[in-house]
């Protein structure tokens, strides 16, 4: 072999022990893990949730509220959230129960048209909501609130779906883990002193049951149904 070849195979080998050496020592130490769940609501799936609310066994205002009191539980330990539009989405999951109280539309209806009613989701900072927040995690768009709604938005708006909060990034999407600047690093639930991964690091929020169906840049419903 040519003395290049073995200089180069000499330098990659260096620098990737290096590399690995610093991710070792960044990643050192054992963290926390997020509380257990405990409301069974947090339990069921997405289609599940949806079901129910429809047929009136659960109201809509109530599973709101569970997933609201697990966002706090577990927000101090991971970091997911960018904005919670908590007033905002009791109020839609109120009107929801009543909708479905006064029986102006069928089971079957319901399902057809609206087959995520009264069911809560996030949305990543990438992604424009309206009146929310859209920095992808950059000091550029720190200021940045959207005047409308995403297309994929509005369709998941029409079929029902809550918006109860968006989700972190990384930096314009473009890391291998969700960290930034402006809205800092979202953990891993099972050992925070952990990677979440990324771009879409504020998944783990459905791994820990936080929300049931969550839109990212991929332009992907993550679903824990």
């Amino acid at each position: 072999m040519p003395m290049w070849f073995w200089f180069f195979h000499v330098v990659c080998t260096f620098l990737r022990f290096i590399v690995h050496c610093a991710l070792a020592l960044r990643y050192w130490g054992k963290g926390e893990k997020v509380p257990k769940v405990k409301n069974p609501l947090l339990l069921k799936s997405a289609a599940k949730l949806a079901e129910e609310i429809r047929e009136g066994k659960i109201k809509s205002e109530d599973v709101i509220h569970a997933y609201m009191e697990r966002i706090l539980e577990v927000e101090p330990y991971i970091n997911a959230t960018v904005d919670q539009c908590f007033s905002e989405a009791l109020d839609e999951a109120k009107e929801v129960d009543v909708l479905i109280a006064s029986g102006r539309y069928s089971k079957k209806q319901l399902a057809e048209e609206k087959p995520l009613l009264g069911v809560p989701i996030s949305v990543k900072i990438l992604i424009i909501v309206k009146g929310l927040r859209c920095t992808a995690g950059s000091l550029l768009f720190k200021d940045l609130r959207a005047a409308e709604d995403a297309p994929s938005v509005a369709l998941l708006k029409k079929a029902g779906a809550i918006v109860i909060a968006t989700t972190n990034s990384a930096e314009m999407g473009m890391e291998f883990e969700t960290n930034n600047i402006l809205h800092g690093k979202t953990c891993n639930p099972f050992d925070t002193s952990k990677t979440s991964g990324g771009s879409s690091g504020m998944s783990f929020l459905i791994a820990m049951h936080g929300i049931k169906i969550s839109y990212n840049s991929l332009s992907s419903i993550i679903s824990s149904n």
